[in-house]
């Protein structure tokens, strides 16, 4: 499989890297995803939605770029090494769903305003005993008159705090229709009472939300009864496509933590000659490079085979367990050759370090895609 990119995703990646140096240095992304940080700049997203990025895989009559999954994962890898807040990953996951059940005056209210920079959407799946296994997903909606009465918790709901609208996903459950599953679009300040903010690592902010009883219009629910028998799969769907464009996030992370060692072995002088002119120090910067090329091409022929449609469980699992290993090892090494300053705030280097840690365990740690792994080779059953 040829996964070179094209002179256009070529320009396109260039492009990604100017914008980003010029609106989004070091030392901006330190203050906004530190400690003291929002999480989420406005600033920042009002310049990505001028740049096409959050309209990119969407339709053009909806203001979106037509471009392809290979073109976003361009942009993912660029946002991953430039450290951009995660509200941009959670949001694109959201409108994708959006762009896959939606009808078409849902998708006109709520991915219009989403590709042009004043909407912020978000998705709650997740539960306190199911992370990820849908199957043991037990929130749910039933049906009653003109409304669903929503129930259970949802958890681990990634950057509600800057989101407008948020997605729940749930089961539904009526007298009259079969079951089935529903993505219901919710805005944010009908669950203002309902949100409790979670002690989480790095800089992703997580929520949990209560639904018990929580009522909805009909028209929340996205697609409609028609969507109810095609909701998860297309949930499921979209899991594999934001694993896929993970990947590249986390290649784009390992470029930013080997630019970063490199030059700070230049500048970091000891015995007065510079650290990097230690042999020892260039072994540890080559074997991490060696590791992103691998890495890279993992991430590559994974996402390849998502946007053409074709199998890419096998694909898809290899690359989320080098990626993981590739970028905790790389910030590790970095923290190594840095000594007490790869500690420190001020360097930045912790926010890889964090992240790096984060993305490992995002849309399943390596466990699971080890598991995964095995089922597709054959060796169980």
């Amino acid at each position: 499989m040829n996964t070179l990119l094209s002179e256009d995703q070529q320009a396109l990646q260039e492009s990604c890297h100017g914008l980003l140096r010029n609106e989004w240095p070091l030392a901006t992304a330190i203050e906004t995803l530190g400690p003291e940080g929002s999480a989420h700049s406005r600033k920042l997203w009002k310049k990505l939605a001028e740049s096409g990025w959050l309209g990119l895989p969407f339709s053009s009559e909806l203001g979106g770029g037509d471009s392809d999954l290979i073109d976003l994962g361009v942009i993912y890898r660029a946002a991953g090494q430039h450290l951009v807040p995660s509200s941009f990953y959670s949001c694109l996951f959201a409108g994708m769903l959006v762009d896959g059940l939606a009808t078409s005056t849902q998708k006109k209210d709520l991915l219009g305003p989403m590709i042009a920079g004043d909407l912020i959407l978000t998705t709650a799946y997740a539960e306190p005993q199911a992370a990820e296994t849908t199957r043991l997903f037990a929130a749910a909606a039933t049906a009653h008159g003109h409304e669903w009465i929503l129930s259970g918790v949802k958890s681990f709901v990634a950057d509600l705090g800057a989101a407008d609208v948020v997605l729940i996903l749930a089961r539904l459950r009526s007298a009259s229709e079969a079951e089935g599953w529903g993505l219901f679009a919710v805005r944010k300040i009908v669950l203002t009472e309902r949100l409790r903010r979670m002690p989480a690592f790095g800089s992703t902010p997580l929520w949990e939300i209560d639904l018990d009883q929580l009522k909805l219009p009909t028209e929340c629910l996205l697609g409609g009864i028609p969507a109810a028998g095609n909701t998860l799969k297309a949930f499921e769907k979209n899991i594999e496509k934001a694993t896929a464009l993970l990947c590249m996030e986390m290649a784009g992370g390992i470029q930013g933590v080997l630019d970063f060692t490199v030059a700070y072995v230049k500048e970091r002088k000891q015995f007065g000659r510079p650290l990097g002119a230690n042999q020892a120090v260039q072994h540890m910067l080559a074997n991490m490079a060696i590791a992103l090329d691998g890495a890279r091409v993992a991430a590559l022929k994974a996402l390849f085979l998502v946007a053409k449609g074709r199998e890419a469980g096998r694909s898809l699992a290899i690359a989320k367990v080098c990626l993981g290993e590739t970028y905790v090892n790389a910030t590790i090494t970095s923290q190594q050759l840095c000594g007490a300053m790869g500690y420190s705030r001020e360097t930045g280097l912790y926010l890889w370090t964090e992240r790096a840690k984060v993305t490992d365990v995002w849309f399943g740690t390596r466990a699971s895609h080890l598991q995964a792994l095995t089922r597709h080779i054959g060796l169980v059953a």
